[in-house]
């Protein structure tokens, strides 16, 4: 086959007799990727992606979730049998423990700083110019939660990352916006939350326990000990689950030196020292 009957058997006209690109994610990716998961969790987890269509997981840092989701989505998007035309990511614009104050730019630019370790993912996958591409043909698209509200989000896979920072308000707006051939993939930790210092009030802990009933959902939870990310993780998180290794207090940590107790001079019973001073009086004239 030459290549302008390759090129042709990629293309469709629209109903403006536009040519349009069928599949622009293999336009752009001119091989396909291949998740190769680091354990046998995270094999499991990217089965349930596949299988599920909606997936809501939950684990500590350095486990995989957000590698695993994003990766699997691409998998999808290069997957002509679906009919997914573009991947969304999207985070709430919590700051983890700082205020950074007003954002300059567009909505992308002011998503960027949430979203960057997302997109350093989609980098090391597929490189960062073929990302610009896609971005520029809105098959990758970054979104606000705030913005998804009221959009029926259809052929598409959605990636919400740090669930254990949105109420369940937030939760059931997003889990309702699925439409006709839609993925969404949300995964959070439940050990660290910016916004709530009793977990079980966040979105993610409420939609684990909410929705077990429903069969089109699927449920994971990872384990310190599936970390991949760097050993020492697992150990500093059972440090920090530990009582025993709580930084004790300042009067713990230092000996209070206590001053000597002064003994105190018995009093003098003044009546018989009056006495005592009489009788010398008397018998030495004193």
């Amino acid at each position: 086959m030459s290549k302008s009957a390759r090129r042709s058997t990629s293309k469709n006209t629209n109903e403006y007799g536009e040519q349009t690109i069928e599949n622009p994610i293999n336009e752009i990716l001119k091989t396909k990727h291949r998740l190769k998961c680091k354990n046998v969790k995270q094999k499991h987890f990217a089965n349930l992606i596949t299988e599920k269509e909606i997936v809501i997981s939950a684990g500590p840092a350095g486990v995989g979730k957000s590698f695993v989701a994003i990766a699997r989505a691409i998998e999808l998007l290069q997957n002509k049998t679906n009919k997914y035309n573009k991947l969304i990511i999207s985070k709430p614009a919590i700051e983890s423990g700082e205020k950074l104050g007003f954002l300059p730019g567009d909505m992308k630019e002011k998503m960027e700083p949430h979203v960057a370790a997302s997109i350093d993912i989609v980098d090391k996958i597929i490189g960062k110019s073929n990302r610009t591409k896609l971005e520029e043909l809105d098959v990758i698209q970054i979104q606000p939660l705030a913005f998804i509200r009221g959009k029926t989000i259809d052929n598409a896979i959605l990636v919400m990352e740090e669930v254990q920072n949105m109420a369940p308000e937030q939760v059931k707006t997003l889990l309702t916006r699925i439409g006709e051939n839609a993925k969404f993939i949300l995964s959070g930790d439940l050990d660290q939350s910016d916004r709530y210092r009793d977990v079980k009030q966040s979105g993610l802990y409420d939609a684990m326990n909410r929705h077990k009933n429903v069969e089109e959902i699927g449920f994971f939870e990872f384990d310190k000990e599936d970390i991949v990310r760097n050993p020492i993780i697992c150990k500093i998180l059972k440090n920090y689950d530990t009582v025993s290794n709580n930084v004790p207090n300042k009067k713990n940590q230092t000996q209070i030196k206590q001053k000597p107790n002064k003994v105190k001079p018995k009093k003098i019973n003044n009546k018989y020292f009056r006495k005592l001073k009489i009788f010398f009086k008397r018998n030495f004239k004193l």
